[in-house]
């Protein structure tokens, strides 16, 4: 009977416990969700937007890692960079920080929108990338003829916070000739390259069935300066770059551009068009089908 009463009582004072700690669960606060960002930190037009954070720590995102994964899947936070950042190098792909960020495909890197921003071809940053890169129908142009193309994006060299980009001319802007190829940037213009005729090609080092072709020892290009941010068309059209036919070449301001054809066949057509740009400015001359 003694023990059954003190089973009673114990079983009586655990209840009381239960009851209490109960009400005590009940009353414990939520602790609060805490965030490395403020609010507005996704809106594109906040001052709190988390690129604009990236650019004023020197485009350095080793800090995201911390919280959202080495490679930005999510972490602790469980919210994947990924989810806008839709390249296969996630927010440390080129068009991050320049190029169509929409693009999926790492095709289009390169300006337009440039480090600030900025999509007219007015300015420094954006000029005539497209033109260069996406839109040119008459040549094959790569980054690496005008930059050191980064690894990643913390390769030495690739951030210079307070610099412009760094304009490095080599490849098809340096052949032939052109080994004195420079880019002014007080003046935002290219000078002595051969993609805009600072070339030389000598009889001499022609083949013996296509000398004929030569009426001087050498044909040259017009070796034109042009203006990196004045895309008009003028700087691009054709003639401007080399005299149709170039000097030196028979027929030299008598030849019509339709008249091409006879020789440069597979380059251009009848009417003078370029039909295949990877023979046109490509540092060689693409003669009789070849």
């Amino acid at each position: 009977m003694k023990y059954f009463l003190i089973n009673i009582l114990l079983a009586f004072a655990f209840g009381i416990i239960l009851i209490g700690c109960s009400d005590l669960q009940n009353n414990i606060p939520v602790t609060p969700q805490l965030s490395a960002h403020k609010p507005g930190n996704l809106d594109p037009t906040s001052p709190n937007f988390h690129g604009n954070i990236v650019k004023a720590n020197n485009w350095n995102m080793k800090d995201c890692q911390q919280c959202h994964a080495a490679d930005y899947s999510g972490g602790t936070t469980g919210a994947s960079c990924k989810s806008c950042h839709k390249s296969p190098q996630g927010p440390e792909a080129c068009n991050t920080c320049h190029g169509n960020f929409s693009d999926t495909t790492g095709t289009y890197i390169a300006p337009p929108r440039d480090l600030n921003g900025d999509t007219a071809t007015t300015a420094i940053g954006v000029g005539a990338h497209f033109n260069h890169l996406y839109g040119n129908s008459i040549s094959t142009v790569n980054c690496s003829n005008c930059h050191v193309v980064p690894q990643s994006v913390y390769s030495s060299g690739h951030i210079n916070p307070g610099q412009p980009a760094q304009v490095n001319l080599t490849g098809l802007a340096s052949t032939n000739a052109a080994s004195n190829a420079s880019y002014d940037y007080n003046a935002a213009s290219c000078s002595n390259t051969y993609c805009h005729g600072n070339f030389v090609f000598s009889v001499d080092s022609a083949l013996p069935g296509d000398q004929f072709a030569f009426a001087d020892s050498q044909m040259v290009g017009n070796n034109k300066t042009v203006t990196w941010n004045k895309v008009d068309g003028t700087q691009a059209a054709c003639g401007s770059c080399h005299d149709l036919p170039p000097k030196g070449h028979i027929g030299y301001q008598q030849f019509p551009i339709t008249s091409c054809v006879a020789c440069h066949e597979g380059v251009v057509d009848d009417q003078g068009n370029i039909i295949d740009k990877t023979k046109h400015i490509n540092g060689k001359v693409n003669v009789r089908g070849n």
